[in-house]
């Protein structure tokens, strides 16, 4: 069961939190790259090199999160509902990351 806790209280925990809002601002930032090169008339991202490897970090900085949200909650018993919430978007990317590269 969740206990009330809704802020990590351990140190992996608090970066698991960090690394995911550094996830939603690095696509925040691809997506202000992306919009600024429009009448370039570019077709995909990897045209637009930048977007590419802004975009790429944030997928790193999601798996990132999913990995120490995991082992927050498996070795320091972190219970806190932001680290769960990391845990279930990095293995929504996870997950994504997979089908992208099996299917």
């Amino acid at each position: 069961m969740l206990s009330r806790n809704v802020t990590p209280q351990t140190r992996p925990g608090k970066w698991s939190v960090l690394l995911l809002l550094a996830v939603f601002l690095l696509l925040l930032v691809s997506a202000l790259i992306v919009q600024s090169a429009q009448p370039l008339n570019v077709d995909t991202i990897f045209d637009n090199t930048w977007a590419a490897i802004v975009s790429m970090l944030a997928i790193a900085a999601a798996l990132g999160a999913f990995v120490v949200g995991i082992y927050t909650i498996l070795r320091n018993h972190e219970r806190s509902v932001a680290v769960f919430v990391t845990v279930s978007l990095g293995l929504l990317v996870a997950l994504f990351v997979l089908m992208q590269l099996f299917l």
